[in-house]
């Protein structure tokens, strides 16, 4: 296909630029303005030049910002705010309360790569005399090639397939390429999979791929390609450009790709080279370690390297609390909606919401501030920070208010004094009384600052005997009206967070933690998953194995490492009509918050909310599962408040309070915004320029 200038370039020069670029790799060639062919095609170079490709691949990691523009599209930004966590119902960000997509426009920078791997696949036969693995260079060009094509396809759909580098020496008009169906752009990157699955090694360097690594890949690829057959004709029936299904795929192709991905899936298993992580036997510490030692236990799969010298990010910087930080913090605050997906705490089975409330239908008062969290499942724990432990030196100290000294828990009970029904955007009422410069609602019972959570002073604390306890908590939640940056939702989330890392030490450009890209808790689940959707559609029995039972291993496997409820059988992953939203009618219950057209792949979508929650895994889920519009639609994330009893209440060494407790769930004060993805966003439009330098490059339908 004809590109822009930019790739009007020849070989020498493509190679010089990508081992300049190439971070973490000593380089064996001596600085030359041109390098030649000779200088690349020898085991140092060929080396040298594969780390400079893998270096642009366009992984949504620690470096990708959803509202990233230019070229690159959000991919290699320096600061990372914004995540597809924000949009997915995952947690609120105080800098993105509205519905975001992943950054638009990555295309051309796509071809770069997929050029690059097409010169080695083009030319590395021919040295076959000086390089000893040809055959595996070879395979690993071609993952490449198929990494980039499907961060391609996942956004336009059809593309243009390109085998061999274009030159300009080439008629003009022979440079130009038409877009492909999807169905043929997944079977062609679906081939390369196969061909470097058959090629490559059973083991690699840390960052690169192997035999397994593009199986596990593949799982993931080829689940994308079928349930877009099986779900994405629902919302678009004919999206045919000049005849050719561009976007979307035909139905017939669903259970044939869902095949695929569990076939890839059972390739890693049988390697025994993975496994899920269960080192510790504390399954709340096992299940943090996944990420602290991430470099170092089987479960990683294929993970990006970062290095304090060359190749840094600012994940702690940006999600700490912001008393963690040097700088920024407070970009991760998990929803209730989310946590509400876990085991272990008080939910109604009716809505499947939380619902901390005795028989008479007064607030359940908890002793302290770990009670509640006491019996959650350990993935939950794990994933937060709790309130009342000690991170980098500090207590965390959640509250959003304290009751006066005059309210004794022990005789005062009080109703629910919110709505929670997902709609009610109001705040708790207040006002200002004398003599406290705090605010009050409640009929008068409740305190709490106006100020920054970390910035309250001895104005701000209430006399209890003596005792100084600040209103609320120096961790949030925020109330609105309240200055500054605090939780808005009630929670801290944990997951990626370097908490070895002192509060001095955490600021910008010096993390240096693992991205993990693919774990083989998600390949259990992919497997899980084309399993069930082959069981629903006919098919109970693949390769001999039967579909549901095999569906119900996997995810009890996950389930037990988690600390989880573990499925009694495999009939609970049955054809019922999957809950729905308590907004919405139908039957609701545990877990309603994910769509899905049945039990069974509710409880399977659930599970991969919960175990992949903040890995850039559920905003492709939702667009392949095609239920983004109708769940999140006039969406309004929630959070939960807790309010400490000041009588009888004790302070630590530190300065912090405990003491019984209540828990109020409601839509957050501060980021409750509506929001809503539109169905014309399940494809994004081609880029103009691109358009405009290739004639036949055919537009998708919704531009």
């Amino acid at each position: 296909m004809k590109k822009n200038n930019n790739h009007k370039s020849k070989i020498a020069v493509w190679m010089c630029s990508l081992l300049l670029f190439a971070s973490c790799v000593d380089l064996d060639i001596a600085p030359k303005t041109i390098l030649t062919a000779d200088d690349i095609y020898n085991e140092a170079g060929i080396k040298a030049y594969m780390a400079g490709i893998y270096n642009h691949l366009p992984m949504e990691d620690f470096k990708y910002e959803t509202s990233g523009g230019g070229l690159q599209a959000g991919y290699f930004k320096p600061l990372n705010v914004n995540t597809f966590a924000n949009s997915t119902g995952e947690m609120l960000n105080r800098n993105n309360v509205v519905i975001q997509r992943h950054s638009t426009g990555y295309w051309s920078e796509g071809f770069k790569i997929i050029r690059q791997a097409n010169t080695l696949i083009n030319n590395l036969p021919a040295y076959a005399a000086t390089l000893t693995q040809t055959g595996e260079w070879i395979a690993e060009a071609k993952f490449i090639r198929a990494y980039v094509y499907f961060q391609l396809a996942k956004r336009y759909g059809g593309l243009p397939l390109i085998e061999a580098p274009q030159t300009l020496d080439e008629d003009e008009t022979t440079l130009y390429v038409a877009r492909k169906s999807h169905e043929d752009t997944y079977d062609f990157i679906l081939a390369d999979l196969d061909e470097a699955i058959a090629n490559l090694s059973e083991k690699s360097d840390v960052g690169r791929t192997n035999k397994y690594v593009a199986a596990a890949f593949k799982s993931r690829v080829a689940l994308h390609a079928a349930t877009t057959a099986r779900y994405g004709a629902f919302k678009f029936p004919d999206w045919a450009v000049d005849g050719v299904l561009l976007e979307g795929i035909p139905q017939t192709r669903a259970n044939g790709y869902f095949k695929q991905s569990w076939d890839a899936a059972k390739l890693v298993e049988t390697s025994g080279l993975y496994e899920l992580h269960t080192a510790n036997g504390d399954k709340t510490a096992n299940y943090a370690e996944i990420w602290e030692k991430a470099d170092g236990n089987k479960e990683s799969i294929w993970i990006r390297k970062y290095d304090y010298n060359n190749w840094v990010h600012s994940y702690d910087a940006v999600m700490c609390p912001p008393r963690m930080v040097t700088t920024y913090g407070d970009r991760f605050n998990p929803t209730l909606d989310w946590v509400e997906l876990f085991d272990g705490l008080p939910l109604d089975p009716a809505t499947g919401h939380f619902s901390a409330f005795d028989a008479n239908g007064d607030y359940i008062v908890y002793d302290n501030c770990h009670q509640l969290w006491d019996g959650a499942e350990p993935r939950l724990r794990a994933n937060l920070l709790l309130p009342g432990e000690m991170y980098k030196g500090l207590k965390l100290d959640l509250r959003s208010g304290i009751f006066n000294k005059d309210i004794d828990p022990a005789v005062d009970k009080f109703k629910k004094f919110s709505k929670d029904d997902g709609a009610d955007g109001g705040n708790y009422k207040s006002v200002t009384p004398a003599p406290y410069t705090t605010n009050l609602f409640a009929d008068g019972i409740i305190l709490y600052s106006n100020k920054k959570p970390n910035e309250q002073n001895s104005a701000d604390m209430y006399d209890v005997d003596g005792v100084k306890i600040y209103m609320n908590g120096l961790d949030g939640p925020q109330l609105n009206g309240m200055q500054g940056s605090s939780s808005h939702t009630g929670f801290h989330g944990r997951k990626y967070i370097n908490l070895a890392m002192t509060i001095s030490e955490t600021g910008l450009h010096v993390s240096t933690q693992p991205w993990i890209e693919i774990r083989y808790a998600e390949v259990l689940l992919n497997r899980a998953e084309a399993a069930i959707e082959l069981a629903q559609s006919g098919e109970t029995t693949y390769a001999g194995v039967d579909m549901l039972q095999d569906a119900f291993t996997q995810i009890n496997a996950v389930r037990d490492r988690a600390g989880a409820t573990l499925l009694t059988s495999a009939a609970e992953l049955s054809t019922e009509p999957g809950y729905t939203n308590w907004t919405k009618p139908g039957t609701h219950g545990i877990g309603s918050f994910v769509e899905a057209p049945t039990r069974g792949l509710q409880i399977l979508r659930v599970e991969r909310y919960k175990e992949l929650a903040f890995e850039s895994k559920i905003y492709w889920d939702l667009l392949r599962w095609f239920t983004y519009d109708t769940q999140i639609n006039q969406y309004r994330k929630r959070g939960l408040y807790s309010f400490m009893f000041s009588k009888d209440a004790t302070v630590d060494a530190s300065g912090t309070p405990d003491g019984k407790y209540i828990y109020d769930s409601k839509n957050t004060e501060v980021g409750s915004d509506r929001i809503t993805f539109s169905v014309n966003n399940y494809y994004e439009t081609i880029p103009s320029d691109e358009l405009k330098n290739n004639p036949l490059l055919q537009k998708n339908r919704n531009q």
